[in-house]
This record gives C-alpha cells, sequence and structure tokens, in this order.
C-alpha cells in the first residue's frame, strides 16, 4: 500500500534499393491513414485505458487479484486512487475480467471510514472464502494521526458486491514489531495445516519482516513464527502473495528500499514455512519479474494458469524519495513454471489475440546504413548510431518483430522521436556485461544526444536473457503512455513514456548489425 509517510551472420543485402540508406520506404498510395511528418505532439493524456486498464476518472493502485470459481471470473479489487485532494482516500474498488484483455463492473467494493478514522485511507489485503462461500476481505486501515497508524480489518459479502464491515475484527501489531508499519494482509490456505495462514507486513529490529497468524475459521488468529529469511536487505516490505504452483511453493512481495531495486520480487520453496530462495539457473540467480514500474502485483490464478498483476506509475521519474508517483495503470502478465522453479513473465494470450487488425505503417526516415521494407529491415552501424523511423501510431498497438543480434550488442527502440530528436527515450538492449549491473539487461534511458545514444537519465532496467543465437522475438503493447515490452516469452519490460502516444518511433543500433524481420503493427478492431 501507498505510504502517506513514504542474428545469424550478417544478413546478404538482398533488400531492394528502394530501402537503401537515406531512402524512404515507398508509401503504399492506399494507405492514406499514414501520418509522415515527424513534429512531436504534446498529449494531454486522459480518460480510460481499456486493456492495460485505467478508470475514467482516477487510477489503479495496489491490485487485489482473486479468482471466483462461481462464475469463472476474475476479481480484481485495488485502491481506488482519486488523486482529488479529499482526507479520505483509497477506497478499494474492483473490476471483474475473464481474460486480463477486457474489463467490466467498475464498483465500490469497501469504502473509506470519516475523516480522522483508523479507515482514514485504505490500504491493501487480500480476498479469500470460507467452506460456506463467504468472502472475508482482510485489508489495512491507515491514518498517520493514530497510534498505532495501521491496523488489519475485515469486510465480509455473500454476493461478491456488497461488502459488510465487521468492526470488531481489528487488530494491531504485536508487542517488538512496529505498531506504525503493520500491513497488507495476504491470507492463503496450507494444507498441511489444515488451516488459513495470514501474512502481515512489519518491522522489527530495523529489517521488513512478515508477521504470521494462523486460523482455521478466518475470525479468530493466533500468532506463530514470522518469516524472516527471504530478504537480509529489506527494511520496508508491501503486498505479500503466497501460493503454490506445481510442487513449489512462491513468495511475492515488494519493498521500497535498495535505490535501484525498489520492485517486486518472488523467492521459491518447497514448503510455505521456508527456507525461501532465489531461483538458480546458468544465467545466475532469477528474482523479479520485471522493472521498476510494475510494483504492488500481487497474483491470481484459476487452477490452470496464474497472472501476476501490479500497477505502471504515472510517473517517469523518481522523487527526492526515490518513490515513483503512487498508482496509474492495471498491467498484467501470465506466469509460466519453468523445470527449475523458475517463473517467467509472459504476455497474456487474450491480450495478445485482442490486436488483430493489421495496421499500416512506413519507415518515414533513417540515419546511417539502413536497408530493407515492409517489415524487413537490416539496420548497421560503425561509429554512432543507425535508425529507422516510423510513422506515428494513433490507436493502441501491439508492435512485433523478430531481432537478429547475432552481430550487435546494443540496439532498441526509441518513443518520442521526431522533429530534432531532442528529448527522446530509448528502450536499450545492452548484451554485454559492461553496464553498471555488469549483467545483460534492457534499459530505458532519457536521451540528450541521440545520434550517438548519450543519455543524462537511466529511468529502469531488468535483466535480460539471452540466446544463444541472439535471436530476439517481440511483442510491445502500447495503450497511451504506457508500453510493455515481451521479450522471448521470457521477460517482460514495464514503462511509462508519455511523449510516446501519437509521435514517431524508431528501431536503432549503436554497433554492428541487427536483421529485422516479420514485423507487424496491429490494433483492436
Amino acid at each position: 500500500m501507498k505510504l502517506k509517510l513514504f542474428f545469424l551472420p550478417t544478413v546478404l543485402m538482398f533488400l531492394s534499393c528502394a530501402g537503401c540508406k537515406g531512402v524512404n520506404d515507398p508509401v503504399d498510395p492506399k494507405t492514406s491513414t499514414i501520418d509522415t511528418t515527424t513534429t512531436v505532439r504534446t498529449i494531454q493524456e486522459s480518460g480510460a485505458y481499456t486493456t492495460l486498464y485505467k478508470p475514467q476518472v482516477g487510477y489503479v493502485g495496489d491490485p487485489m487479484p482473486y479468482f471466483n470459481e462461481a462464475d469463472n471470473t476474475f476479481y480484481v479489487f485495488f485502491l481506488q486512487d482519486w488523486r482529488n485532494g479529499a482526507p479520505t482516500d483509497h477506497p478499494i474498488y474492483a473490476v471483474k475480467t475473464t481474460n486480463y484483455a477486457s474489463f467490466q463492473g467498475f464498483m465500490e467494493a469497501i469504502p473509506c471510514g470519516v475523516a480522522g478514522s483508523q479507515e482514514t485511507l485504505l490500504g491493501t489485503g487480500s480476498f479469500i472464502k470460507d467452506i460456506n462461500g463467504k468472502l472475508f476481505g482482510f485489508y489495512t486501515g491507515h491514518n498517520g494521526s493514530l497510534y498505532p497508524a495501521e491496523k488489519v480489518m475485515l469486510a465480509t459479502s455473500t454476493d461478491m458486491k456488497t461488502f459488510t464491515k465487521v468492526p470488531s475484527f481489528t487488530f494491531e501489531a504485536p508487542d517488538g514489531y512496529d505498531k506504525n508499519n503493520f500491513r497488507d494482509p495476504s491470507v492463503y490456505y496450507d494444507p498441511a495445516r489444515s488451516a488459513y495462514v495470514m501474512l502481515v507486513t512489519s518491522i522489527k529490529d530495523g529489517k521488513g519482516v512478515f508477521v504470521r497468524y494462523t486460523s482455521t475459521d478466518l475470525t479468530t488468529w493466533t500468532l506463530i513464527t514470522p518469516l524472516t529469511d527471504f530478504d537480509s536487505d529489506a527494511q520496508i516490505l508491501e503486498c505479500p502473495d503466497i501460493f503454490k504452483m506445481g510442487n513449489k511453493w512462491y513468495l511475492v512481495f515488494s519493498r521500497i528500499n535498495r535505490d535501484e531495486h525498489r520492485k517486486t520480487f518472488y523467492r521459491v520453496s518447497d514448503s510455505p514455512d521456508g527456507p525461501w530462495k532465489r531461483c538458480e539457473d546458468a544465467s545466475g540467480h532469477h528474482e523479479t519479474f520485471d522493472g521498476l514500474y510494475l510494483y504492488a502485483a500481487k497474483t491470481a490464478g484459476n487452477g490452470n494458469v496464474r497472472y501476476l498483476s501490479g500497477w505502471c506509475s504515472t510517473g517517469q521519474q523518481v522523487n527526492s524519495k526515490n518513490e515513483l508517483d503512487w498508482a496509474g495503470s492495471l498491467v498484467t502478465h501470465k506466469l509460466v513454471q519453468q523445470p527449475n522453479g523458475r517463473l517467467y513473465p509472459t504476455i497474456p494470450e487474450s491480450v495478445d489475440a485482442k490486436f488483430s487488425k493489421e495496421v499500416a505503417f512506413a519507415k518515414i526516415k533513417s540515419k546511417g546504413s539502413v536497408a530493407g521494407d515492409k517489415g524487413s529491415y537490416t539496420i548497421s552501424s560503425s561509429t554512432g548510431r543507425s535508425y529507422a523511423l516510423f510513422n506515428r501510431n494513433t490507436s493502441p498497438v501491439k508492435i512485433s518483430m523478430k531481432i537478429d543480434a547475432s552481430q550487435s550488442t546494443k540496439f532498441g527502440f526509441s518513443f518520442g522521436a521526431g522533429g530534432d530528436m531532442s528529448e527522446v527515450y530509448s528502450v536499450l538492449f545492452d548484451l554485454t556485461s559492461t553496464n553498471r549491473w555488469a549483467i545483460p539487461a534492457i534499459f530505458m534511458n532519457k536521451e540528450t544526444n541521440y545520434s550517438t545514444g548519450s543519455y543524462n537519465k537511466e529511468l529502469n532496467f531488468t535483466p535480460l536473457i539471452v540466446p544463444e543465437n541472439k535471436i530476439f522475438n517481440l511483442k510491445m503493447i502500447i495503450e497511451k503512455s504506457v508500453c510493455v515490452v515481451y521479450v522471448n516469452d521470457n521477460v517482460a519490460f514495464t514503462n511509462r513514456i508519455y511523449k510516446m502516444d501519437q509521435n514517431p518511433w524508431t528501431i536503432f543500433t549503436d554497433n554492428g548489425t541487427i536483421a529485422v524481420s516479420e514485423m507487424t503493427v496491429k490494433k483492436v478492431p
């Protein structure tokens, strides 16, 4: 919850002269919708998002997804961020979805209390049904002017619509824990105990921990040993989630400390009691699903597939506290389990299929050695940056392509490109281990000199899995100012780029040669 404290060897040059260096692709006169101008548009964003969900008014804060077997539907409860300056905020709202590609039924589930009460602001929680089918919604009541500032609260429902608060069910952190940091209750069923278990985030001896309770009826709770072995660096934890997939247990959580790692993390174990470990394989350890812009993510599964949902901040840069603006748009990845227990984030099938109508596109400008047309391009650079610039997209789109980078180590995409190429935002694939993270990674940079690829601010990064053949199959979902890049069905990278919407964009290389093929741009019919 929000704290009020807060590829192959170089390909043969068989492509037509129409795509040679410095020559624009021919534009089919029938595709008159292509805008070949490069003047940068300043878009004042407003209204709803339909795929990367955001309501018409306000923003999505910490999701609390729940799968309801009765109607085979996912209910995404979340903290509604009105940003209206009211003394109360973050009531719990909900939308329904069967596939995470479309959403219906925006409704208030649990309202805030009156100003000055323990429920002045509501915080994250979780939802679970008892054996009789009653839904229990555990959540946080926060008021920074009270002591304790945070308590665990409860509301129940029998119809998934109307919730009744239970004022008699309220408890604070036990002695020895930070009573002002006691939030985000997460409840799951543990078959080994034949009981429910609740995790609550808190601080003990300056370190983030998960306080644990157990119950057989979801009403009376008994304190048990906390979870402390999952992250030696954590200071403040948020939004825990625990679930079983196959024969492995997973612990998902977010954290605020460690400046460059304010992300959603996960650990794996053979038991919900731990020990909890990072996944390890030939590429090293793995502990995150995305970059800085997927925060407060939690999961829900229907028995066949599990989805991870978090929010993409409305801000592009962190503030003086090294935090991004709280809340934004809902971003959801499908999780695919690997034999070693590792979880890969992939595009949900229904989101992929939703973008099915092809959109005409054209290369309208280029620099350096660029050849090709109609979705196949060879871009080479020996000094400086070479790029192909494409027309603006005026609606949400999915851009797909294959990139053979066997002859390059740095390439990527730039958004907000046009005019004098000032203040361009680039998604850079760095296949080397010479960056400050010493691992192959994807970066989002705000660039000051586009011709050289130099930048004045690194805004985001996530580790990259580099296949032996260095061929990358990419899908980018772009809706307004949110861009989610999926790579080879094993990496996801979410960013907020305001200059991206309705402006030209590029594919570039900073060294060597990349071969782009099978490029398509599709929108929702």
